[in-house]
């Protein structure tokens, strides 16, 4: 056993030499186990001759103390068989989150799409009057919105998955990036107090100025979407260590300590039952994440459940980019 297999099954080639394959990796599928002397897909190959392959999403195993997943080919030789072991764990991964994938988008396309087929029905169907004719065009408006957003979240996340996402960075102003950014989200900011501490002589930083939008509509929509009616979210900026730490404040629901370590995961979404009916991809804070770190900043979180969360984010100053060549 060589190195990548020790490494696989999280097992010491000393202690997997001159053993059964079957006491150093434990698999089963359906049909039973893999591996063992009798009924098993070895034993069907040694006998019978024929090639065992298992699932393209692989089978649950076990190497020692290790759970994993295993993609096993079994070929017949004169005297015996040949077992070819790979992880399957990355395949696995792809094919989850394409399950992932689909079971968010059909959700959440459709919500706004049964909704927009319901109020345009009404539109051709009745004779209503110009008021509420008006009321029902914006909410066909907002739905469309709600699609549009599904799908540019999609597509980021894909271009970031690929390494397809590029920055164009420049000397910014954050406070004028903020501002620009609370008054695209008037609308929202009415249901939150949300308030602004950058000081008045703030350095520039070093960022792509959309990518940077993108970055502060998130954090902030969700930090108004997560807190009751009427409560304060605070913005704050500070420069510590050659960069810009940009902190959103909420006073929300929180989220639990076992929680906080898959936020930044694709299709995470808290089960939580106050957040049970708030729409969401789980995809927003990847999207954050990725921009965040593409930038050569990085992202956490604190939050205490029932009080509240801080999400915070670091850029670089522009005079340190500047200076080191960038």
């Amino acid at each position: 056993m060589g190195e990548r297999a020790s490494s696989l099954l999280s097992l010491p080639e000393t202690e997997a030499i001159g053993r059964p394959v079957a006491d150093v990796i434990q698999a089963e599928d359906l049909d039973g186990a893999i591996f063992g002397e009798v009924d098993s897909a070895l034993r069907a190959t040694i006998d019978g001759g024929a090639t065992w392959t298992s699932p393209l999403s692989g089978i649950a195993a076990k190497g020692g103390d290790h759970q994993m997943f295993l993609s096993i080919n079994i070929r017949p030789l004169r005297r015996g068989a040949l077992v070819l072991v790979a992880d399957a764990g990355p395949v696995r991964e792809i094919l989850d989150a394409h399950d992932a994938l689909v079971s968010v988008t059909s959700h959440e396309l459709k919500t706004p799409l049964t909704a927009i087929k319901a109020t345009a029905e009404l539109l051709v169907s009745y004779n209503i009057e110009a008021p509420e004719r008006q009321h029902m065009m914006g909410d066909i408006y907002k739905q469309a919105e709600r699609l549009e957003l599904l799908i540019r979240e999609i597509l980021d996340t894909s271009q970031l998955d690929s390494g397809r996402v590029t920055l164009d960075p420049a000397p910014v102003d954050l406070k004028e990036t903020v501002a620009e950014v609370l008054d695209e989200l008037q609308s929202q900011t009415t249901e939150a107090d949300l308030l602004v501490k950058i000081p008045a002589l703030f350095p520039m930083v070093w960022a792509d100025r959309p990518k940077l939008r993108q970055i502060l509509v998130n954090l902030i929509t969700n930090a108004i979407k997560y807190s009751p009616q009427h409560t304060s979210v605070v913005l704050t900026a500070t420069v510590q260590d050659q960069k810009v730490r940009v902190a959103v404040k909420d006073r929300g629901i929180g989220i639990k300590s076992e929680d906080q370590s898959r936020l930044f995961k694709k299709f995470q979404r808290i089960p939580d039952p106050a957040t049970r009916n708030t729409s969401g991809t789980g995809l927003g804070l990847y999207i954050v994440r990725g921009l965040v770190e593409l930038h050569g900043g990085s992202i956490d979180v604190v939050s205490t459940y029932g009080k509240g969360s801080t999400f915070a984010f670091t850029l670089p100053l522009a005079k340190a980019a500047l200076g080191a060549g960038a």
